[in-house]
């Protein structure tokens, strides 16, 4: 290859990069978005290995309209269990509302709803993860930042709560860090190779 080839093929270079460097940026997001929000559900790990602080099972007042039949009916299905349970009626928007306790707090509400209490997974309906997304924009990504939060403002409140209450949710480990930068590496390597440099 001559030195005239070499430049050429290097400007080729350069140029494919510049071109392709946001969609490399995008893919890498989205699957540093798949790493991460596998390990939370599977595992409830953190990035620092830890399990997240587990549900909590400090008691909680509940009632019918916030729970399905079949939950509510676990409850309070006949006037037995009826009579076992904590009664309190609180004033909310000028209307007295009914509620009982569960002195399991949210790991038996989870319980009740047929949802895992072995470790913290974020996931009751599953909206949550589903409205965590890239947000960042096709300028940001050019410039090699890609952001991943919830889009939209409820789904946003209730990332940071849980952020708050149980530590960050949407973090890489080093591995997971070292696996989306070989994602950047190998595509950087297909446009060389495109370009002769293989």
């Amino acid at each position: 290859m001559t030195p005239e080839e070499v430049a050429q093929n290097m400007n080729k270079v350069a140029f494919s990069i510049e071109r392709a460097f946001g969609d490399i940026m995008k893919r890498a997001a989205f699957n540093a978005l798949a790493t991460l929000r596998n390990r939370v559900q599977t595992s409830g790990v953190n990035a620092e290995g830890s399990k997240f602080p587990p549900y909590s099972t400090r008691p909680m007042l509940t009632n019918c309209a916030s729970m399905t039949q079949a939950a509510c009916a676990a409850k309070t299905g006949n006037e037995d269990k009826r009579k076992k349970l904590k009664w309190v009626t609180l004033q909310r928007g000028g209307r007295s509302v009914r509620l009982f306790e569960l002195e399991g707090g949210y790991a038996e509400y989870r319980d009740l709803h047929g949802r895992q209490t072995s470790f913290v997974d974020f996931t009751f309906s599953g909206k949550m993860w589903a409205n965590i997304s890239l947000v960042s924009s096709d300028e940001e990504h050019q410039k090699g930042v890609a952001r991943i939060t919830a889009p939209n403002e409820d789904e946003y409140k209730k990332l940071e709560g849980n952020t708050n209450r149980k530590g960050t949710i949407l973090d890489l480990n080093p591995a997971e860090v070292q696996d989306i930068a070989d994602i950047i590496s190998r595509e950087f390597e297909g446009i060389w190779k495109v370009n002769k440099f293989a």
